[in-house]
């Protein structure tokens, strides 16, 4: 076990008026727990509003728990800046437009330590040849690259710090049906060749089946269901399920 998540509960206070009193709260997340297994890869599925990428950034850290916690295993994240990473929805949101790609992937060299900074070059090449690109787009920006290649600049960073378990928020959802394909093998293949554990969200049933183990589907902030892949799509006990398999076949 490499990721516990114990009992999470999130709530958002509202405001009406002029004045910004409190109206009420809203709970976006309610007794989430569950489990991550070093080495496997969890797919989150839900609607939007599931509270899915709530539920990521808390993992994550960029926002507290109301109550409850989320542990990571000691032994395994012993840094967890350096040992866990997220990768976004929006590639375009998630790079420096000022910052050549060089530069991109070297500051998380730098901050870590991952190599001495006469190798940050040799260290960009391996990773962007690790994602598919060439080492001849290290002096370009990102806003002469697609949306495709923005993504794979994307993971080339998180994998700078060469990181143990990667949080991966709809990381294809704004690419055209044949990158997501690739992007989905690429993952595969990073996932085998650096011993990764990922936790995958998506709204897409198509894709946590390609690239999940096991599966957690959550609705209004709750889960619902959860187990094996083929367990899941095979023989789905939960309506909420049903629907969300039946709406995806059309």
């Amino acid at each position: 076990m490499i990721l516990k998540v114990e009992n999470v509960v999130k709530e958002f206070k509202f405001e009406r008026g002029f004045f910004k009193q409190e109206a009420g709260v809203v709970r976006a997340l309610d007794d989430v727990s569950f489990e991550v297994e070093e080495f496997s890869s969890l797919g989150i599925v839900g609607e939007s509003g599931s509270g899915k990428t709530t539920l990521a950034k808390i993992i994550m850290e960029l926002i507290p728990a109301t109550s409850g916690k989320v542990v990571f295993d000691a032994e395994r994240i012993t840094n967890f800046r350096k040992d866990a990473q997220i990768i976004f929805q929006n590639p375009y949101n998630s790079l420096d437009p000022k910052m050549r790609i060089i530069n991109t992937l070297s500051e998380p060299l730098l901050i870590h330590g991952i190599v001495p900074k006469k190798h940050f070059r040799d260290k960009a090449v391996e990773l962007l040849r690790m994602v598919g690109l060439d080492e001849s787009l290290l002096q370009r920006y990102p806003i002469e690259f697609s949306g495709g290649q923005r993504q794979r600049i994307c993971i080339a960073r998180a994998l700078a710090t060469e990181p143990k378990f990667i949080l991966l928020d709809e990381p294809i959802s704004s690419l055209d049906l044949t990158i997501q394909a690739e992007m989905l093998d690429l993952f595969l293949e990073l996932k085998a060749k650096l011993k990764l554990t990922y936790i995958f969200i998506s709204h897409n049933l198509a894709v946590i089946r390609h690239i999940a183990d096991s599966v957690i589907v959550m609705e209004s902030g709750k889960i619902v269901e959860r187990g094996l892949k083929d367990a899941i799509f095979n023989s789905p006990a939960n309506t909420y399920t049903k629907l969300l398999l039946e709406a995806a076949r059309g």
